[in-house]
């Protein structure tokens, strides 16, 4: 529990000492794959105010190319540019109570709710859209898959995101956050009067700008299902910086790569690897300064022979000097056969980290054929390996952020109130669409096995074409609803087919009796069938 008097400065310099652990893993993470992500702090760094003073540079570029390539892969999978990465799922069971007593038909009910409900997705895309959360996104991934955890706000106006150098959160033991405090370096010019530090040069007339500290503590109450927060600056509480919501609709939204029970931060990718990634960067800088070295040109003279050393460095290329061969001889450093021990166990290790942040080097083998079958098995087999990634990002980032969504645009009057009991947002990338990709891939053999052992037209005789589809439409995450005939529609069609054969059949048949059956004495036939009987006399 925190101490109501204490300030945001207290309480995040207290949360510090714990924080430093994940810092300092986080910040030897991004030294071997992005410096400028989360650089090394010194004296002199001031979070989001001055440059950097120093930024290393690298003898390879695999970490961040890896780095670069999971995060377009993860950013296409969990917010797809193409198809929305939710649905809003109605609870079908309290709507079927509600259609038997309203007395109103299920199927034209939940047709006009399904519309309601497409148009109500647009809509939550296009506000996505305009807060830019995209942008957002990509630079949150990066920093969870290279320091494991990350922060979003969800504004009315737009998405915000900071690294972990930049906040402190404090988690219960459950894994619920109690506690988040964020430290952010601001211009006195973007205060308000009231808490600016305002300082004079040595005449004391002209008033400069400093840099502040301004912090935003935000504290959960699990039992009051509230979130409070408020700004401070100089201990003193900044005007209109208070807010409060429910935790279902908070704007603050703690990421983690990968979870530890009992821990309040996460753990990212990069870590798994980091080990390979040292060895690469040592091995890279050892091959690049003996190529270096085996480059150099340099030339020895025999001091008691007769060639001149100074005439040879004087003499221009294809020039003639006075001299002797025997006494000239290329300097060689002889090191290839251990260069190439060093080269071999560079390509093993760019393999294996190429394995675990699944670039395209890593799921094509190195083979002069390779068909497009097994290329697309090994992707699916690796996209697999990030299961847990994605069931860590549905629960803490997609739902929340949807949720928040809706929230803004409920309270902004954009869209009609949702009955949260009835109407509830589900997702359908990442995990979700993992397991229905594995779905229709099984379903796949199975059709492809038993057609080969059957033959095509003993397959046919035994599926059921309309489960069929029914399931491959549920391994795309499709809704069929009003899209695929249902049993009874067949039924139905079936039948009125057979009538309307049968009705025609008839009628065929009375055509065919009327023209050959002779009329009733005393009545003239008809001209259709005087018609029909002089077709018949000519036929």
């Amino acid at each position: 529990m925190t101490d109501n008097n204490s300030t945001a400065q207290s309480r995040f310099d207290g949360l510090t000492l714990y924080r430093s652990l994940y810092l300092n893993r986080a910040v030897d993470c991004s030294a071997l794959t992005i410096p400028s992500l989360i650089p090394e702090s010194d004296q002199n760094y001031q979070t989001g105010a001055e440059p950097y003073n120093r930024l290393i540079s690298l003898y390879q570029g695999v970490g961040a190319r890896g780095v670069s390539s999971i995060s377009a892969r993860l950013l296409l999978s969990l917010y797809p540019p193409s198809q929305p990465f939710f649905r809003l799922v109605i609870d079908k069971g309290q709507i079927k109570e509600y259609l038997e007593q309203s007395g109103q038909a299920e199927k034209d009910v939940l047709s006009q709710m399904d519309v309601a409900l497409s148009d109500v997705e647009r809509q939550l895309l296009s506000k996505l859209d305009k807060l830019q959360t995209r942008p957002a996104l990509f630079e949150a991934i990066k920093h969870l898959i290279v320091g494991g955890n990350a922060l979003l706000y969800i504004g009315a106006d737009k998405v915000r995101m900071w690294g972990l150098r930049s906040y402190a959160v404090d988690r219960d033991p459950e894994g619920n956050i109690s506690e988040i405090v964020i430290k952010e370096t601001v211009s006195d010019k973007y205060l308000p009067a009231g808490v600016k530090e305002k300082t004079s040069d040595k005449t004391g007339d002209e008033v400069k700008y400093d840099v502040n500290n301004v912090y935003t503590w935000i504290k959960f109450d699990k039992t009051k299902d509230r979130v409070e927060w408020h700004q401070e600056c100089h201990e003193k509480t900044i005007p209109g910086s208070q807010g409060f919501s429910r935790i279902d609709n908070c704007p603050w939204l703690a990421l983690r790569t990968y979870s530890c029970a009992g821990e309040s931060y996460g753990h990212s990718l990069v870590e798994q690897v980091l080990g390979d990634l040292n060895s690469l960067e040592a091995l890279s800088k050892a091959i690049v300064e003996g190529s270096l070295i085996s480059a150099k040109a340099l030339f020895l003279v025999n001091p008691n022979g007769v060639t001149r050393a100074d005439a040879i460095a004087r003499a221009e290329n294809g020039g003639i000097v006075a001299g002797n061969a025997a006494d000239v001889e290329a300097l060689q450093v002889g090191k290839a056969a251990d260069m190439s021990v060093a080269l071999q166990t560079v390509q093993l290790l760019e393999r294996r980290i190429n394995l675990t942040f699944l670039t395209n080097e890593s799921v094509q083998r190195d083979a002069e054929r390779v068909t497009a079958e097994e290329i697309r098995l090994m992707a699916e087999q690796l996209e697999a390996g990030l299961a847990g990634v994605y069931s860590m990002l549905s629960e803490e980032l997609q739902l929340p952020l949807i949720k928040r969504v809706l929230y803004l645009m409920e309270q902004a009057g954009e869209i009609p109130p949702l009955p949260v009991d009835l109407v509830n947002p589900q997702i359908t990338t990442g995990l979700e669409a993992i397991g229905r990709g594995n779905d229709k891939q099984r379903l796949t053999n199975f059709l492809q096995v038993t057609t080969a052992a059957l033959g095509p037209e003993q397959m046919l005789s035994l599926i059921n074409p309309s489960e069929l589809i029914r399931r491959f439409a549920a391994s795309d995450g499709i809704d069929i609803a009003g899209l695929v005939k249902s049993d009874q529609e067949l039924q139905a069609e079936q039948s009125q087919q057979q009538r309307v054969a049968l009705e025609q059949q008839l009628a065929n048949s009375a055509i065919n009796d009327g023209a050959t059956s002779p009329p009733p004495p005393g009545q003239q036939p008809t001209p259709s069938a005087a018609a029909g009987g002089a077709q018949a006399n000519q036929g």
